[in-house]
């Protein structure tokens, strides 16, 4: 792995937390500097100004898509709104009860677990879930292959695990789904911000995504991304009166699907978290996600070579991953977690993976912070 380190003044656009090192932005990003200023902005002031403020509000939801689209390559038009990737996703399936005779939703066992609750959850409308075999290449598209058959209606790849970091080969994995017949849509939860997102490039079907990680945007401001050959073929049956091409409309007899991502929709939207995202988003483009990711890879290499020659008892990452360094300490993990602690170093464990994620805001200070607890584990 290699990488350029980013000037140390980068950290100064963000709040870091005070006396720790923090390795957990594959949880929560931490806040820009530029984010409370813009909230008061955009959503505080014309509120307390107008009272009814629905018109800024809307532009600051389309500067929010614009944002975002200029991101990921996408257009702002293919671009919803949702609370959270559930939200998303399971928006994104109500439509496809009625677009294929298909009924069978295939992901890994390794997905986040939201994946299988809000699939598993249309069991009552014939739906099925399939996970890849126990021990499966997640990256690799021959594993997708193999398990495809004339039912799979929907493929659910992770760009990067949460659980492992592993980063998928997300077009094989379209391509072959797409072969069998079925579509694709990718969870960019953990690579969005820190490792190169382009959905429209990689030919997926559908693209989820949120701002509460990497994005460095809070919770309550993730996004569906549905591709244009799907944007007015595809129904939701869970939709409000933000699905409608004119909202205010209020015609109760005479609903009209939104000609663009909008009709994704759904009720009332909460605004103020796509403020708040969209100061994330404008950091980390002005940083350039390519940067960041260069950043990332030469920490994540000052570690492993400070300490994985040291520790050959741990199962260390191997092959393409993203942005989260996942080290299996085993036996040990009791006393990594208490090393962790006793230097202020603020990561988590999934079991006995622990997981150190390198932001830009993180620096060299961090590193041998870490390599120092590390080594004395």
């Amino acid at each position: 792995m290699t990488g350029t380190l980013l000037p140390e003044s980068v950290a100064e656009r963000f709040h870091l937390p005070d006396g720790a090192t923090y390795l957990k932005s594959h949880s929560v990003g931490c806040q820009p500097r530029r984010a409370e200023a813009l909230l008061r902005e955009r959503y505080l002031a014309p509120w307390a100004g107008t009272g009814e403020a629905w018109p800024h509000w809307l532009d600051a939801v389309d500067a929010w898509r614009a944002a975002l689209g200029a991101l990921v390559g996408v257009e702002p038009r293919d671009l919803c709104p949702a609370t959270n990737v559930s939200a998303g996703l399971s928006r994104y399936l109500s439509a496809l009860g009625q677009a294929t005779t298909r009924r069978t939703i295939l992901f890994a066992p390794g997905a986040f677990p939201t994946i299988g609750y809000v699939a598993g959850g249309l069991a009552a409308e014939g739906w099925q879930t399939r996970m890849l075999p126990a021990g499966a290449d997640v990256r690799d598209p021959a594993s997708w292959t193999a398990a495809m058959d004339a039912d799979v209606a929907l493929a659910i790849p992770m760009h990067v695990s949460s659980n492992s970091g592993a980063r998928a080969d997300i077009a094989g994995i379209a391509a072959a789904v797409r072969a069998a017949g079925g579509r694709c849509i990718v969870d960019c939860a953990q690579s969005v911000g820190v490792v190169p997102v382009t959905p429209a490039a990689w030919g997926v079907d559908a693209a989820l995504g949120t701002s509460v990680k990497w994005l460095c945007g809070g919770p309550g401001a993730a996004w569906l991304w549905v591709a244009p050959h799907d944007r007015t073929a595809l129904d939701p049956t869970e939709r409000g009166w933000w699905s409608h091409a004119d909202p205010f409309e209020m015609d109760i007899t005479d609903f009209r699907y939104a000609p663009d991502a909008r009709r994704w929709w759904g009720g009332t939207p909460d605004v103020a978290p796509f403020i708040l995202s969209t100061a994330g988003i404008a950091e980390i483009a002005a940083i350039g996600v390519d940067a960041v990711r260069g950043h990332n890879l030469a920490l994540q290499a000052m570690v492993r070579d400070a300490v994985e020659p040291k520790t050959p008892q741990w199962r260390w990452p191997t092959g393409d991953i993203g942005g989260t360094l996942c080290i299996d300490t085993g036996a040990d993990q009791p006393r990594v977690a208490a090393a962790l602690d006793g230097h202020s170093i603020r990561a988590d464990f999934r079991r006995t993976v622990v997981r150190l994620s390198f932001h830009a805001y993180n620096g060299l200070r961090d590193v041998e912070r870490l390599a120092e607890a590390l080594r004395q584990a």
